[in-house]
């Protein structure tokens, strides 16, 4: 199949938005088999009429019309076969156009992504032509590009595929940008928010949260779309409308090219959730550093009030010698030494009591040792047959060595009564093992 040199679409078209009547006009460029393009502006009327032959079906022209006005943004893309129509219809993110065998109707080509996308479908075409193969007038990495893969073989693409392939490249090249404008921004935010985690920087990293949630989904609409077609060999061979005689085998040329784009998107996709990774741990670093700075200052306010109540008992001793009552230690020559140093031992003993309360209360594992030994005890619950051999009940005594064994910690009697008080239901002060336990231990020998 032979291509056309270029697509002579230019940058600096003047749109017009409306006809003489005042209806707004569509604005679509027409891409020819042979290389040639126009830029046209119809009527929505119009646009229906020049798709009258190909009998599409009704939902499709409203989702055309729809699909042709700049304003419309859809959340969910599709690529949908038409093969009664002899056609399909692309519409994943910036990119809306009708494609058969000979021609491409493409929405909005005067939109800066739509343009880009132009600019690179022109240059699918230049690599079908000779001077390509020579190296003239092409960029280095056009060139270096060619000679890589081999784009020769784009000449032996229908023009279908070639419009697909262009696409679905522009696509994933967008989200790859995308990518590398946001990481290095999200590293400098994160970085700033671990040295500084105040308000305003929570409230940025909040923003951009929302933002790489709402790219990810995005990410994950087109994969849907592009493994619900992998999944239908049906819908791959609806894709070739060139020459759509072949069997439902024969499509290994678009398997292979969305197998491509589907790992392409997979990257993409797992790159994004790294970010979201960094995020969260951001996050989970953020939420241990501000709960240690609320405990440090409850352990403030905690001995502030220690401090409080040790100095309000010196206060209540002082007031009462303050008084003025009469008494024989008044008159005593080291009284008011002796009432001195009374107080001052007894602040210190209500501030040392206090001191070691909290230091036990600090102190305190045993919350996190019966966390370890119910978790290591429920892991290994089934090898506890191995060691009550033998056996068809069990004292007390004996179930704490086993759960010992098993465990491999050493536990209180406490602990050890209250896991025997679990399964011992008839609470008769042994647990069977059979009905109770449901093991049977005449099989099993050590």
């Amino acid at each position: 199949m032979k291509m056309g040199a270029s697509l002579p679409y230019g940058n600096k078209i003047i749109p017009v938005d409306v006809s003489a009547t005042g209806e707004p006009l569509l604005s679509l460029l027409e891409v020819r088999q042979n290389g040639e393009s126009e830029l046209k502006k119809i009527t929505r009327e119009a646009f229906i009429d020049s798709l009258g032959e190909c009998r599409l079906p009704l939902r499709d022209l409203r989702m055309l019309v729809k699909t042709a006005d700049p304003s419309h943004r859809s959340r969910f893309p599709a690529l949908l076969p038409r093969p009664s129509s002899k056609c399909y219809i692309f519409e994943i993110e910036h990119i809306k156009l009708i494609c058969f065998s000979d021609r491409c109707l493409i929405f909005n080509p005067e939109e800066n992504a739509t343009e880009k996308f132009i600019s690179e479908l022109n240059e699918q075409f230049k690599a079908s032509e000779n001077e390509f193969r020579n190296g003239t007038n092409l960029d280095p990495s056009m060139r270096m590009l060619y000679l890589d893969s081999y784009i020769s073989n784009v000449r032996d693409q229908d023009f279908e595929h070639i419009i697909l392939e262009s696409a679905l490249e522009n696509v994933v090249h967008k989200f790859r940008r995308h990518i590398r404008i946001k990481k290095p921004a999200l590293e400098m935010l994160l970085q700033q928010i671990e040295q500084d985690p105040e308000t305003h920087g929570l409230k940025r990293l909040l923003a951009v949260k929302k933002s790489l949630l709402e790219f990810e989904q995005r990410v994950e609409h087109v994969v849907k779309v592009v493994q619900h077609l992998l999944a239908d060999d049906g819908d791959l061979i609806d894709l070739y409308l060139t020459k759509p005689e072949r069997t439902v085998e024969q499509h290994e040329e678009i398997k292979l090219l969305f197998e491509a784009y589907a790992a392409d998107l997979d990257e993409i996709e797992t790159e994004t959730k790294i970010f979201n990774d960094m995020i969260e741990d951001t996050d989970q670093f953020i939420s241990a550093h501000l709960d240690s700075v609320r405990n440090e200052i409850i352990k403030l306010s905690l001995f502030i009030e220690i401090g409080a109540l040790v100095m309000a008992s010196g206060a209540v001793v002082s007031g009462i010698f303050g008084m003025n009552l009469s008494n024989k230690i008044e008159d005593h020559s080291y009284g008011f030494l002796l009432v001195c140093l009374g107080i001052l031992l007894m602040m210190i003993c209500f501030f040392a009591g206090f001191y070691q309360k909290y230091y036990k209360l600090r102190a305190d594992t045993s919350s996190a040792h019966s966390f370890s030994l119910l978790k290591n005890f429920f892991t290994y619950v089934d090898d506890l047959e191995y060691y009550v051999f033998n056996k068809k009940t069990l004292s007390a005594k004996e179930f704490k060595d086993a759960v010992e064994k098993i465990t491999k910690l050493k536990i209180s009697d406490k602990e050890s009564e209250y896991l025997f008080t679990m399964f011992d239901a008839n609470r008769d002060g042994f647990i069977d093992l059979e009905d109770e336990l449901n093991i049977r231990t005449s099989n099993y020998r050590v």
